[in-house]
């Protein structure tokens, strides 16, 4: 994953507690197929951060070694449980994602979202680990002094008051980068190549299940 953040942090330069038995958790805020344009797939090792790590783990040792340690501090400031989710155009390019020996993704032509949803134990410390910390490499502040003009943030990006998001256009590749807290979530959303209403609208419709 130390890959994937990377990119997206590359393009950024270049270019509440839940109540109640039914609340929502990462998986049913994680982004869905019905959020995406038609003919995105999601890629395999989808799904709950140690579900990810067990599938990682051989395929790609540095990436599970990096992750694992991203996650076990987000952990130690109060995170619980997380979902990640990858989606491309293809399986080929699903692979290219997740394959660390292939070409870096931000020259990327095709479109990709990649997704994380962590779960804190209560929004204080959710909106602490939006304020003032870095999760899976993502905080306010980087985001801000990287972005530029094109950065927008608080309610301004539909998604609440602690959120931030960029989005960039360089050539044939735009990036859409949004990371928010709502409630006991903390959301990454990486939407590479896909039109800039529709990624917004990804978003809107995540941050729309956090309840």
């Amino acid at each position: 994953m130390q890959k994937w953040i990377a990119v997206m942090a590359l393009a950024m330069v270049v270019a509440c507690g839940p109540g109640g038995s039914s609340a929502a958790g990462p998986a049913d805020v994680s982004v869905q197929a019905s959020d995406l344009p038609k003919g995105l797939q999601k890629c395999d090792g989808s799904g709950d951060m140690d579900s990810f790590l067990t599938v990682v783990k051989t395929k790609d040792p540095s990436t599970f070694t990096s992750t694992k340690k991203e996650w076990d501090d987000a952990k130690s400031h109060g995170a619980t449980q997380a979902q990640v989710a990858f989606f491309a155009d293809s399986k080929d390019h699903c692979n290219s994602i997740q394959n660390s020996g292939n070409a870096d993704l931000s020259t990327a032509t095709y479109p990709v979202v990649i997704n994380f949803v962590i779960q804190f134990k209560d929004e204080t410390t959710a909106s602490k680990g939006y304020t003032t910390e870095s999760i899976f490499g993502f905080s306010e502040s980087t985001i801000s002094s990287t972005g530029g003009a094109g950065v927008t943030k608080g309610t301004d990006t539909g998604l609440g008051k602690n959120s931030i998001a960029l989005t960039i256009a360089i050539g044939n590749q735009s990036f859409y980068v949004a990371v928010w807290q709502n409630k006991s979530f903390m959301v990454i959303l990486g939407v590479l190549n896909v039109d800039l209403a529709q990624s917004k609208k990804i978003a809107t419709n995540e941050n729309s299940r956090i309840k």
